[in-house]
């Protein structure tokens, strides 16, 4: 949702991204160590620093700094890179770096562990009593690798959101006037039904978190007290963006009247593509159904491989490619490769790095809902199907040989 913040609101002119020399170094110290897992990302979450020109020379800003972290969710991992800008060494003003903004639904400043995780050890401690050993354990089950020891510095991460208070912090108020004010933010996380739910307020020009609160009920009476601190602040408000949550849009028309005001894109955008949900569900089970078959294939050929080099090594235990694959793969005939055939190891070579492509591509990520990764590994197969079957008709007619029928 943060990344769409400077973009128009009610029809006006694209907001200004605000610079915060100020802001602390990136420091990596308080970052918990990475687990290693062989899941696939499930995408890349790519936010960019909104101003285009520079407001000293008007040059086009170039991309500076890429800030790439990989944030581990409840049920998959994926990678989050903030793009800042910067003018050219040669501009003649103070060349201040434009950050890109921050969304703090999906992961806190500087940590790794995405809010759903945060807000999963957090009520589970509280609510159901559980030990942080025993979620940590629940969470490597689940398949998101948690140390134990980490699980208490998420769950202090979870004690600090409901009791924030930043936003009373003379110097964050200075800093967020020198900046020309806030667009601000809010939006509320719930783990389950049955859990409150936690309210987070920021800026999203700075990522600068100011309050969070936890509230049983989502009405406007319960919201309007978090969004006055906000206004007590006395920090001018440039634009709101939040979703359209029944409860959160009269609170904010009540405490922030006349303030530019837009719903989130983000979820207007995956309203429209939810009746794609379906097919695009359908896409994904064929992209699967194909990448296995192509994967029985290159099976196919390592195991052919395997066996040559067997015979080559052990003459007495010479065994075809139909015997040491008849139990895998059903087919009719399956003649090993000789390797005194040029042409024909040319295009065992060529069928596995096919095989390999395949498998890259079936596993690429997308942006949705306007670029779904379902729909892109489609279109990279289908490529590859081209491909394959131009090469086929171009391919030299020579002697015949027999071919290998996979089920």
């Amino acid at each position: 949702m943060a990344a769409h913040a400077g973009q128009k609101i009610n029809g006006g002119d694209h907001l200004i991204v605000g610079i915060d020399p100020a802001r602390e170094p990136r420091d990596r110290t308080d970052v918990v160590k990475r687990h290693v897992t062989d899941r696939a990302a499930s995408e890349d979450r790519v936010y960019t620093a909104l101003q285009e020109r520079c407001t000293d020379c008007a040059r086009r800003l170039p991309i500076y700094q890429v800030d790439s972290r990989r944030v581990q969710g409840l049920d998959a991992f994926y990678w989050m890179r903030r793009r800042d800008k910067r003018c050219q060494p040669d501009c003649p003003g103070k060349r201040p770096i434009i950050y890109a903004p921050r969304d703090l639904r999906l992961v806190l400043p500087r940590r790794i562990y995405g809010l759903d995780v945060t807000l999963f050890v957090g009520e589970r401690h509280l609510l159901d009593g559980i030990s942080l050993s025993q979620i940590a354990r629940d969470l490597k089950q689940r398949g998101a690798p948690v140390d134990q020891r980490h699980t208490c510095r998420v769950f202090r991460d979870f004690v600090a959101l409901t009791q924030l208070v930043r936003g009373d912090d003379a110097s964050v108020q200075a800093r967020l006037r020198a900046q020309g004010g806030i667009v601000l933010m809010c939006d509320g996380v719930q783990f389950e039904e049955r859990s409150p739910v936690l309210y987070l307020v920021w800026d999203a020009v700075s990522g600068e978190p100011l309050f969070g609160e936890r509230k049983a009920y989502r009405g406007e009476e319960d919201l309007v007290p978090l969004l006055e601190r906000v206004r007590a602040m006395n920090v001018p408000v440039i634009g709101i963006v939040t979703d359209k949550e029944t409860g959160l849009v009269p609170a904010i028309e009540r405490v922030f009247p006349g303030v530019p005001y837009q719903y989130c894109q983000t979820h207007f955008l995956k309203n429209c593509a939810r009746p794609l949900a379906d097919d695009l569900t359908a896409l994904q089970t064929s992209v699967r159904r194909r990448a296995d078959a192509v994967r029985e294939i290159g099976k196919l050929i390592a195991s052919s491989e395997r066996s040559e080099t067997n015979a080559a090594t052990e003459p007495e235990q010479k065994t075809t490619l139909a015997a040491a694959t008849s139990a895998q793969i059903k087919m009719s005939e399956t003649p090993s490769v000789p390797k005194t055939d040029p042409d024909l190891a040319r295009e065992v070579d060529l069928a596995r790095e096919i095989c390999e492509l395949v498998r890259v591509n079936s596993r690429v990520s997308g942006k949705a809902p306007l670029d779904p990764p379902e729909l892109k590994r489609h279109d990279r197969l289908e490529n590859l199907r081209d491909l394959v079957n131009d090469a086929r008709q171009k391919k030299p007619r020579g002697r015949r040989r027999k071919r290998v029928a996979v089920a």
